[in-house]
């Protein structure tokens, strides 16, 4: 596979000019494609050692308590979701009709969760040039009926995770990051996806300079205990 990797897959120097940016481009080499094809030889159909493996990795990576492996970033959003309507969580429970705050300009599975489940999406207006969500809008947003905040870390620019995540505790609600665009982005030196209860990545080309798709949900270890 690595002889095979060189032949069909090893380019030259990128001319400008010339040479096609792919919009969704993948980097990768032939320990990526020696790592695919022994998976496919151990013919693990479902969650495996690898999958297991990854997880750890991933958690420690981002200085989490937890991830749960999925399909994508977009089931990740909507797992992420569905924790937080779990009856476990008694009084603190989203149930349909409970207001959650989220950005107007978002990816559509962002807020998608928060209709399947009933949820009453509150937007709040960007910030130009980061296209985040302006967070100095978000506690004029919040009623009696609010229970959750979801925002995204737009196109890999963070939020000001800080600021929201202090602004969630002091009001009692959850906070879910939407990381999907930002695996990797740091806000004080800390990674994004570790400032709120849970948050979700995304491994898809498109995001990222990597190779497959896949999604990921993260949560604390204290928050582990909760859902």
């Amino acid at each position: 596979m690595r002889e095979y990797a060189k032949v069909a897959f090893e380019t030259g120097p990128f001319v400008p000019g010339r040479d096609v940016v792919p919009v969704a481009g993948r980097v990768f080499d032939d320990d990526e494609l020696t790592a695919a094809v022994e998976a496919c030889l151990e013919f693990w159909l479902t969650a495996g050692p690898r999958a297991s493996r990854f997880e750890h990795k991933i958690a420690r990576f981002m200085g989490s308590g937890h991830a749960s492996l999925v399909n994508s970033g977009s089931s990740a959003n909507l797992l992420a979701v569905a924790a937080l309507t779990s009856p476990e969580l008694k009084d603190r429970r989203l149930l349909p009709g409970d207001e959650v705050i989220t950005t107007a300009a978002a990816f559509p599975t962002t807020v998608n969760p928060l209709i399947q489940y009933g949820l009453m999406p509150v937007f709040v207006d960007i910030h130009i040039p980061t296209y985040n969500a302006d967070v100095d809008l978000l506690e004029g947003a919040i009623t009696n009926k609010t229970k959750a905040i979801v925002l995204a870390h737009t196109l890999g620019n963070p939020f000001d995770a800080q600021s929201v995540a202090d602004l969630a505790k002091k009001r009692n609600l959850w906070l879910i990051e939407d990381c999907c665009d930002a695996l990797g982005s740091t806000f004080r030196g800390k990674n994004v996806g570790t400032f709120g209860d849970l948050a979700t990545l995304s491994f898809y080309p498109a995001h990222h300079i990597t190779m497959g798709e896949g999604g990921c949900v993260l949560t604390s270890k204290a928050n582990l205990k909760k859902l």
